[in-house]
């Protein structure tokens, strides 16, 4: 899913301002030991950026100034991206914490706290959040945490100190999600700014500590997906033409 707060594509100090449209986030049919279940957790964002869950049919407010929320592997949690309490809708915003909302007993709780901490994402195995910040280190960059709030770790760029450097690794494209692989594989896909109008495919994979074991692009491209076979999929530009692109990344 799309997020609604990002930062810009080229790493800018600001936050862009969160989006007025409506955002279907998070929809999974699990029982307490994740096994398919006929109740189903769902969480929406309404233009107002009101993070709502609904449980039994019934709507239920999680957070005001929400955004980018994800539902854990095992959809007993939510975490989210909220904004100060000062922001209001229409305005850039330049800070953002984490938090997490534990459906069994309805509580919420901060994990981060003082940065731009944004657009979060589960690890498959639900043990990690990662996400992206600037302010912790000056470059725009994926971190990770705990679920909770334990364990705070930069992932990406750790010895980089300019965008310039060969070995920095991009965070997305404003707006656009990381892809897990699927199957619990530890790889995921994105979009990162390849000059002012185009757009490269990037792939992160990471070991089994979430550390990155290797970073890497595609090459320019758009929409890019997973395939049934664990394949990625994009369009490219050729010669004119644009064409289907499918690529192993085993």
């Amino acid at each position: 899913m799309a997020s609604s707060l990002a930062l810009t594509a080229c790493g800018g100090a600001d936050v862009e301002a969160a989006s007025s449209g409506d955002v279907a986030v998070a929809e999974q049919s699990l029982d307490a030991q994740g096994a398919v279940a006929d109740r189903r957790i769902i969480v929406y964002l309404t233009p107002s950026q009101q993070l709502y869950g609904v449980k039994d049919g019934k709507s239920t407010l999680i957070a005001e100034r929400a955004s980018a929320p994800s539902v854990s592997p095992d959809g007993s949690q939510v975490v989210f991206a909220k904004l100060p309490s000062s922001w209001n809708v229409g305005q850039p915003v330049k800070s953002a914490e984490l938090h997490l909302y534990k459906a069994s007993n309805g509580k919420t709780e901060r994990l981060t706290t003082g940065h731009d901490d944004q657009s979060p994402s589960w690890t498959p195995d639900g043990k990690s959040i990662l996400f992206q910040s600037k302010q912790r280190s000056g470059l725009a960059s994926f971190w990770r945490v705990k679920p909770n709030g334990k364990s705070l770790t930069q992932v990406t760029n750790l010895r980089t100190t300019l965008a310039t450097d060969p070995a920095y690794v991009p965070t997305p494209v404003s707006n656009t999600p990381v892809q897990w692989g699927p199957n619990q594989r530890r790889i995921i896909v994105y979009l990162s700014p390849q000059t002012t109008t185009t757009t490269e495919v990037r792939v992160m994979k990471l070991d089994a500590a979430d550390e990155v074991a290797s970073a890497y692009s595609l090459g320019q491209g758009t929409s890019p997906a997973w395939t049934e076979d664990g394949n990625v999929r994009f369009q490219r530009v050729v010669n004119g033409q644009l064409v289907d692109v499918e690529v192993s990344v085993q």
